[in-house]
């Protein structure tokens, strides 16, 4: 199903033992700036939340973002380019390549390319964001009439049929 919209949809996320809350901020607040540079602009941002490492609880709680966006330049209109100029970004911002739901120091996730569904290496939409209130509740913060492209629910719908207990909290 092809939902019409032009938006990108982004989740932002950091966590690292070593820097504060403050610093894991600016952090997501440096990546905010860097995107046009790969050709979004960022038209809507939801505050930052403190959320709860899943499925580990040995590591810090991390902060995380949606973002909606916008594309500027050609080339970002190709979800692969994109994946593979965020992967770049991560590396520059100083992301390693370490397993996944552990402590990182900047994560960058396409949540929505414009509504269009793909299953091969890239997966689109975000095969498990219909599962997580971290990237559910801000996402309806900034867009209450967005709608998961596959199974055609907006957000809030999604997050109230999630039974798992996730802490969260909005950091204004």
């Amino acid at each position: 199903m092809k939902y019409s919209t032009n938006h990108i949809y982004l989740g932002l996320g950091a966590n690292l033992r070593s820097l504060s809350y403050n610093n894991i901020n600016n952090l997501i607040e440096s990546v905010k700036i860097r995107l046009p540079r790969l050709g979004l602009r960022v038209t809507s941002s939801s505050n930052n939340w403190i959320t709860c490492p899943m499925p580990y609880s040995n590591i810090p709680y991390f902060i995380n973002c949606v973002i909606k966006c916008i594309i500027i330049r050609d080339r970002t209109n190709n979800p692969y380019n994109l994946l593979k100029d965020i992967k770049n970004l991560e590396k520059v911002m100083g992301r390693g390549k370490k397993k996944k739901n552990i402590s990182r120091i900047v994560d960058i996730d396409i949540l929505d390319f414009k509504g269009i569904v793909v299953s091969e290496e890239l997966i689109l939409p975000h095969p498990r964001m219909h599962l997580r209130k971290f990237v559910l509740s801000p996402l309806k913060s900034i867009d209450k009439s967005w709608k998961h492209p596959v199974f055609n629910l907006k957000a809030d719908i999604l997050f109230n049929k999630i039974k798992t207990v996730q802490y969260l909290k909005e950091k204004l």
